[in-house]
């Protein structure tokens, strides 16, 4: 009897222990998969900081960068756009401004930026566009995997679903004040 348990146990810890490969080398892939979502996201964004503007081809470049993985992700972005608005006692009155502004900002989001930079109906030829960003803006973008990856799916195979693991294992938020306008 002992001889068959031992049996048993033996085929149970070589099937954990299997699974354990496998989902280590799902997990590697993942952190490969994050580590080239990271740098491309990291190199867009500081490109367009440091140079105050997006062109097409930079933007398809950052593209084609976080296609390299087998992984789709949804990106975000979005431009803070700093507008100053003068104080005035009275709104009617243009003499009482009271030597004051408020920063506020105005937003602008990737489906208005990329209207900008690919419309067709802009008379502007595409190796011309340029969305224009100026000093102090704030630009920022989020990149999120859409699918669940083979790591979180063994993983929820594995507990049943019991740790509520979410779809979006690779999440990248980055961004940051514009430091320069060199167009």
């Amino acid at each position: 009897m002992p001889n068959g348990i031992m049996k048993i146990m033996g085929v149970i810890l070589f099937v954990v222990l299997i699974f354990y490969a496998v989902y280590q080398n799902y997990k590697v892939q993942d952190d490969l998969a994050y580590q080239n979502a990271y740098h491309a996201v990291t190199d867009f964004v500081d490109n367009v900081r440091s140079k105050g503007y997006i062109t097409p081809k930079m933007y398809e470049d950052f593209q084609r960068e976080l296609e390299l993985g087998s992984y789709t992700f949804n990106v975000e972005m979005k431009h803070q756009q700093k507008i100053y608005t003068p104080v005035y006692a009275d709104p009617n009155d243009e003499s009482s401004f009271k030597n004051e502004f408020v920063i506020d900002y105005d937003e602008y989001y990737k489906s208005q930026i990329e209207k900008v930079l690919f419309d067709e109906s802009n008379s502007i030829p595409k190796n011309k566009r340029m969305y224009k960003l100026q000093e102090g803006d704030f630009f920022e973008m989020s990149v999120v995997n859409l699918h669940k990856t083979n790591a979180t799916m063994l993983l929820d195979f594995l507990t049943a679903n019991t740790l509520g693991s979410d779809s979006s294992t690779i999440v990248i938020p980055y961004g940051g004040m514009v430091l320069n306008e060199d167009y």
